[in-house]
């Protein structure tokens, strides 16, 4: 009965609804959150190469949208700046990148604007993560996920929060809503309600 009302409360608060592709292509009509074209991550992710300049780091992000790569203490990933359209919006924006080389993740995180479902922009924190070629917990090489942490309102979100979706190696979102970094399994947790 808790989880019952608490994914109640969670639809109350956000109005979220499911979004998943659907097997014979088709999307649900929910237009809470935000479009982000993952593609030219997926491309980055095939060859994550840094360059000689990166630097080290544990972390990317900011806020809630952050992760810490350090699977042990003093353990540090290569870390670069590249200008990309991260989120497909035809736009290039000044992207942070940090390779987790012994999971094989490739982070990527920009703060600007992105386009809102349904239409719209936003305006905040956007963190990508793509799973590259030979990844430590067998995940196909292009899938992945975002996160956006979006302002009550923003986007149609009812309440401030992270919003996010996963999505498979073609870019596809498989299931969107409420989201969490689990920053243990490099993955995000979403709070899937049914419509």
């Amino acid at each position: 009965m808790k989880n019952v009302v608490f994914v109640f409360g969670l639809t109350l608060a956000f109005g979220l609804g499911e979004v998943r592709a659907q097997a014979q292509g088709g999307a649900s009509q929910n237009t809470l959150g935000v479009d982000v074209q993952v593609k030219t991550a997926i491309a980055k992710a095939k060859n994550p190469s840094p360059p000689a300049t990166a630097s080290k780091k544990t972390t990317v992000g900011k806020g809630k949208a952050t992760i810490n790569t350090a699977n042990t203490p003093g353990e540090e990933d290569s870390f670069w700046v590249e200008s990309i359209d991260l989120d497909g919006d035809g736009t290039v924006e000044e992207t942070d990148f940090l390779y987790d080389d012994e999971d094989k993740v490739l982070l990527m995180y920009d703060d600007g604007d992105f386009k809102c479902k349904g239409g719209g922009v936003g305006e905040g924190s956007l963190l990508i993560a793509v799973n590259a070629a030979g990844n430590g917990r067998g995940r196909p090489a292009g899938s992945g996920w975002y996160v956006v942490d979006l302002d009550e309102s923003e986007c149609k979100a009812k309440a401030g929060g992270l919003y996010g979706c996963k999505f498979d190696a073609n870019g596809n979102a498989t299931a969107c809503g409420l989201a969490t970094v689990d920053e243990k399994n490099d993955e995000i947790v979403i709070a899937e309600v049914a419509q």
